[in-house]
């Protein structure tokens, strides 16, 4: 067991949980985007976020109902205490650790960052277009580059990134924008994605 720290520096508002399944004849296979199994959460304060033919949901093993979202979006809003959870899935299972001070978290388990989103079926509104479909909220394609910067000031990218704007209008070319174990929200380290278009 090793003792987490710094829990509160990962995510100052809400986490979320992200699943996205495949249909087929088979079963549907579910691919876990964010945060992936055996993750730290900095908040309990989460969402569950699946794509797919979803099934029931439980946490703890105790049924817990989807937000009114429409299909093939599911997704559920969790208020979740510290240490050790189960988010059942249909059949899958997938176990995420909720830090405090004072709590160990298992050994092997990594430290997840995820983008803050607010509350609510229009939280997802800041990054996508959304729309409005018999009382549910439709989840679209990521909205364009300029939505990013309505937070993200161009001034401060370059100075942060040490980079002009331009080069990288696509900031999903770096960025995993549902969560990661790098910081910044990075795909991969510094050093590796820069080397992608630089000697």
């Amino acid at each position: 067991m090793r003792k987490y720290a710094g829990a509160s520096a990962l995510l100052p508002a809400a986490a979320y949980l992200v699943i996205s399944g495949v249909l087929t004849a088979d079963p549907p296979a579910v691919a876990i985007l964010a945060p992936p199994d055996h993750a730290i959460l900095a908040s309990g304060n989460c969402y569950v976020i699946c794509k797919g033919d979803a099934g029931g949901l439980t946490i703890d093993g105790i049924p817990h109902s989807w937000d009114p979202f429409a299909v093939p979006l599911h997704a559920a809003r969790l208020r979740l205490g510290p240490g050790k959870h189960e988010v059942g899935i249909g059949d899958r299972k997938q176990a995420v650790w909720v830090a405090s001070e004072g709590k160990e978290a298992p050994a092997g388990w990594e430290a997840y960052r995820l983008h803050p989103i607010g509350a609510g079926t229009d939280a997802c509104a800041r990054c996508h277009e959304t729309a409005r479909r018999d009382g549910r909220t439709e989840v679209r394609a990521v909205r364009a580059f300029s939505s990013c910067l309505e937070c993200h000031k161009p001034a401060e990218f370059e100075t942060k990134h040490s980079h002009p704007l331009d080069p990288l209008r696509h900031c999903g070319s770096c960025h995993a924008p549902h969560g990661s174990p790098f910081k910044g929200l990075l795909k991969a380290p510094v050093k590796k994605l820069c080397a992608e278009c630089h000697e």
